[in-house]
């Protein structure tokens, strides 16, 4: 998992706008520093996968944010996943619960063939949102190459 930046400060702020405040001005900047980690895994052969939006979110919204980022970063999205399974709100689990709140809640479209796939999200805290979107894809015969992240929290980032 490789992510742009920590979700923290300045980025923190900004994203949680981008999220939260529909401030979609705030995407050209964000998929600049998405585009650092993304753009390495760009190939003609494979797949830029968004981590599919909740349906309460997207109606808040009006836009997917995994999607809006991959776009302003120059890549075409391919959504591949679709949610079939409502989660309850992440803010405030554990890893654990993380994961079990988010087992089976997605699926593939399709059947994958071996083909290859970079999975994208907006902020990693656990991983467990990625984990669960790579196995609804090995499951329908995607291979995940990497997952990218516009942001992880600091005890994942790995800075």
């Amino acid at each position: 998992m490789h992510a742009a930046l920590e979700f923290e400060g300045v980025a923190a702020r900004c994203i949680r706008r981008l999220k939260g405040e529909v401030e979609t001005y705030l995407a050209r900047p964000l998929a600049t520093a998405l585009a650092t980690v993304l753009s390495p895994f760009v190939t003609p052969m494979t797949w830029i996968v968004p981590v599919p939006t909740a349906r309460r979110a997207f109606r808040r919204r009006g836009y997917r944010v995994p999607e809006l980022l991959i776009r302003r970063a120059h890549a075409q999205p391919q959504p591949l996943l679709a949610v079939v399974a409502a989660a309850a709100d992440q803010r405030g689990l554990g890893a654990r619960e993380r994961e079990e709140n988010v087992r089976g809640t997605m699926r593939a479209r399709g059947r994958g063939g071996g083909a290859e796939v970079v999975l994208v999200d907006d902020v990693v805290t656990t991983g467990a949102t990625l984990d669960e979107a790579a196995r609804a894809l090995r499951a329908a015969g995607f291979r995940t190459v990497v997952a990218v992240a516009l942001a992880a929290t600091p005890h994942r980032s790995g800075f």
